[in-house]
């Protein structure tokens, strides 16, 4: 299926090349607590870690962040079509206050089946965290966490087999209606899915009998 949209004509004639997301990087003053729970999340550790020589010289002042002040780890998440990872710098000297003003809001990890997604969620109910949110959305189902520094992990699957019927569901009355979707309890939602309710009643948008 296509999901590269047309690049279009900027003012003076130039055109975007085509891009990948490759790289999320979280920093973070509990750079341990957010490795372990990565670790989990993954299912595997980080490719490569470094800690910072203590001798080092110090970060120019006015300069961000950068690897060698920091201490770091990466992990792969693919490698097709193109690698993509995910890391974590460590900076100790990071204020414990949430932000509520422009960042990050979430990120998502995508999972290619229902039976994925519910096995994820037993799989973080197995380390004591559960979702603080699930939504059928009508073109996807998703559940979302907070890792240790209360950054929002959503986890998702497509609700349609190609990118075209989810187009032309974002495209239809329904979901210019209500693009939240369907608020789930996340729990009863994945007992009858266990419990072998058929998926495309699990995923009905009327569905009360797993709504929150």
């Amino acid at each position: 299926m296509t999901t590269t949209p047309q690049a279009e004509t900027g003012a003076g004639g130039t055109q975007a090349v085509a891009l990948q997301l490759t790289e999320l990087v979280l920093k973070t003053a509990r750079y341990d607590d957010m490795a372990a729970f990565y670790r989990h999340v993954l299912g595997h550790g980080p490719f490569y870690e470094r800690i910072p020589d203590p001798d080092a010289l110090p970060r120019p002042a006015g300069m961000p962040e950068r690897a060698v002040d920091v201490r770091l780890g990466f992990f792969r998440i693919t490698d097709a079509p193109h690698s993509q990872v995910f890391a974590l710098f460590g900076v100790e000297s990071l204020s414990e206050t949430e932000s509520s003003g422009p960042g990050l809001h979430h990120f998502q990890f995508g999972v290619s089946a229902l039976g994925d997604l519910i096995s994820q969620h037993g799989h973080m109910a197995s380390i004591g965290v559960r979702p603080h949110r699930a939504a059928n959305h009508g073109q996807a189902t998703s559940f979302y966490y907070r890792d240790p520094d209360r950054n929002i992990v959503e986890f998702s699957c497509p609700n349609f087999a190609t990118f075209e019927e989810e187009v032309a569901f974002m495209s239809g009355p329904a979901f210019a209606a209500n693009p939240s979707g369907l608020e789930l309890d996340p729990d009863r939602f994945a007992a009858r899915y266990r419990a072998g309710d058929p998926e495309r009643e699990l995923l009905r948008l009327d569905n009360r009998a797993v709504a929150l």
